[in-house]
């Protein structure tokens, strides 16, 4: 019996020695694995979760990105000047609106992009899934800063909200859809031009 714990101790040594040089493929030791995230309330979801290990402002993003995915310097994509945001997301909100992550569903005459802004830089990609009809147009909406100050008691009821929940933040047409997880579900809407909440 004690000869055969030893000569198992020597397999998972010689294992983990091949392991380290390379010879044998070891899982990650932090996986980080692609998760649908799906919004019931607009139909259809992205496949786009960054980790929150770096918050990123909206207000830092957004305005640009017309510009950017109208030049082809930026992408193999073609150049034009009608482009039009038909979705926002925000993944993984802290408590002051910063998200690890935005995505943006651009449509443009040629195309449908989806922009991704996270940690690693923007990205942008063809979009062949569904979107809404409706334009997004920033300068009319209130940022998702100022839609958790103004709403602040409601979003973060608790100091413990900011930990223990987590917050997915969608802007279709005029209304701000935020989901927020943690011992159950809440779902929350509100005007995205006045930030009132408009849930039933």
């Amino acid at each position: 019996m004690k000869k055969l714990a030893y000569i198992l101790f020597f397999i998972v040594i010689v294992i983990a020695i091949l392991g380290v040089l390379g010879k044998i493929p070891l899982p990650p030791s932090n996986p980080t694995p692609q998760v649908p995230d799906a919004n019931p309330h607009t139909g259809f979801g992205i496949v786009n979760r960054s980790d929150s290990s770096t918050a990123i402002n909206f207000d830092v993003v957004a305005p640009g990105i017309s510009y950017r995915t109208s030049h082809p310097e930026n992408g193999p994509y073609k150049n034009t000047t009608t482009t039009s945001i038909r979705l926002i997301r925000g993944h993984d909100l802290d408590a002051t609106g910063d998200a690890s992550s935005w995505s943006f569903i651009v449509r443009q005459p040629e195309q449908v992009l989806l922009v991704t802004n996270s940690r690693y830089g923007e990205k942008q990609y063809n979009w062949s899934g569904k979107y809404p009809e409706d334009e997004i147009n920033l300068s009319r909406i209130i940022t998702p800063r100022e839609l958790f100050l103004k709403n602040r008691a409601l979003i973060i009821p608790t100091e413990e909200s900011v930990t223990n929940e987590s917050r997915e933040l969608s802007l279709a047409g005029n209304t701000y859809y935020l989901t927020i997880t943690g011992q159950g579900t809440r779902d929350l809407e509100f005007d995205a031009t006045t930030g009132a909440y408009t849930s039933p």
